[in-house]
């Protein structure tokens, strides 16, 4: 019988906020594709249990329809746990743990062979929908290489390597790229979709590091790429953009203007000209022409960032925006280094903002904030994603409702 395994949620989650109100934690996207994918590309033959937040498993459900979610097939012997927020460095490793046996990273269980009676507790876990806490279980412990992702800026700054590893495994079986008319720098390092449109007077990039040019992507002209960089299925990189290393930008996205060390998660627009550097932008979000955000404090010293109410040091010396799903804001809108924005917000004004402004905020530094009414805020997001051909589906609007009565309540 082949594997069975069960990528989980702890409660290390609560960290990952605003992007985990509307995900679960291996849905982050970094590099060229989700946790989770990392994760089950070294496993296919395997059969997956999803297991998620009780809140988020009609969504979950949704999205996986041929994965158990919260849910396992009956008379099971052994299952193989993984964390869902951790980056492995190598599939062996994990074929290599013997039963009863686990992983940790920084003193925390990111996987574990379970069989007989160390079940039973994890399984009804899973069904209840609550986070999993392995490191109580007494199973034998080794230390393992990798990253047990804590915080979002921890994606932010393993996006470059992950590019890295990822490329490797999406060149294979792709076929030659087609080069179209742009210059092409170190070419062995650059993948561009035969179905991309690749206009005149653009720069690829790959002398630092790969660049991915994922199907049926336009770049407009005097664009330039440096890798390491992805850029997902039919993404318009309008004319005089440039893309800088260790950038993500996800399906469906439209981007101008200037990008460094971010991640852009689908169907988000940046259309025009402005600074976003080492941020991470999560889906349907809109940024106004002119925004900026800063990534380096003039002191040059640590920035700050609020998680969960908290100010958390982040020994970082860049560190941009972190900017919730469905968020919005108009031009010329002005955010600080570390400023955390939750899903929802519609937000305006060129004056600096506050550094944490809450889901379902409303309004500006000058005139001040207020709740962004629930009904106009779903209004809106139909609106954007009928524009996309996409429309919000109930399961996705009955959370949205819930994230409104826990974050405003």
């Amino acid at each position: 019988m082949s594997m069975h395994i069960c990528i989980y949620e702890d409660s290390g989650c609560n960290n990952l906020l605003p992007m985990t109100y509307v995900r679960p934690v291996y849905d982050l996207f970094c590099g060229m594709v989700s946790l989770q994918e990392k994760l089950i590309r070294n496993f296919p033959q395997a059969s997956i249990t999803l297991h998620t937040r009780s809140v988020l498993e009609k969504v979950v459900r949704d999205r996986y329809p041929d994965c158990l979610v919260n849910e396992f097939p009956a008379g099971l012997e052994e299952i193989l746990f993984i964390n869902g927020r951790s980056l492995l460095n190598s599939k062996t490793e994990l074929n290599k743990l013997g039963k009863n046996q686990s992983f940790i990273i920084n003193d925390t269980v990111v996987a574990a062979r379970l069989s007989g009676a160390e079940l039973t507790i994890p399984i009804e876990t899973v069904q209840n929908g609550i986070t999993i806490d392995l490191d109580e279980t007494a199973i034998e412990r080794q230390k393992v290489d990798g990253i047990l992702v804590e915080y979002i800026w921890d994606l932010i700054q393993a996006n470059g390597d992950q590019i890295r590893s990822d490329f490797t495994f999406a060149i294979q079986g792709r076929g030659d790229a087609v080069i179209d008319d742009g210059t092409i720098i170190n070419d062995e390092n650059v993948f561009i979709d035969k179905t991309a449109k690749i206009m005149p007077h653009v720069v690829v990039d790959g002398s630092n590091g790969p660049v991915f040019i994922d199907r049926d992507v336009v770049i407009q002209p005097h664009v330039y790429v440096q890798g390491p960089v992805y850029i997902g299925p039919s993404v318009l990189i309008k004319a005089g953009a440039q893309i800088y290393s260790g950038s993500s930008i996800a399906e469906g996205c439209k981007i101008g203007g200037e990008v460094n060390n971010s991640i852009i998660l689908p169907w988000s627009n940046k259309a025009h000209g402005g600074y976003l550097g080492s941020s991470y932008v999560g889906s349907w979000v809109n940024i106004g022409a002119g925004t900026n955000n800063s990534n380096l404090k003039n002191n040059y010293g640590a920035v700050k960032v609020t998680v969960d109410g908290e100010a958390i040091d982040t020994g970082l010396q860049f560190m941009g925006l972190i900017m919730g799903d469905h968020s919005k804001c108009g031009i010329n809108t002005t955010f600080n280094t570390g400023t955390s924005i939750g899903i929802n917000c519609n937000l305006y004004g060129s004056v600096i903002h506050e550094k944490h402004i809450p889901s379902f905020t409303w309004g500006s530094a000058v005139g001040g904030y207020t709740t962004y009414k629930l009904e106009k805020a779903l209004s809106v997001n139909k609106i954007v994603m009928s524009r996309r051909k996409k429309s919000l589906k109930r399961n996705d609007e009955e959370l949205l409702r819930n994230v409104f009565q826990l974050t405003t309540g």
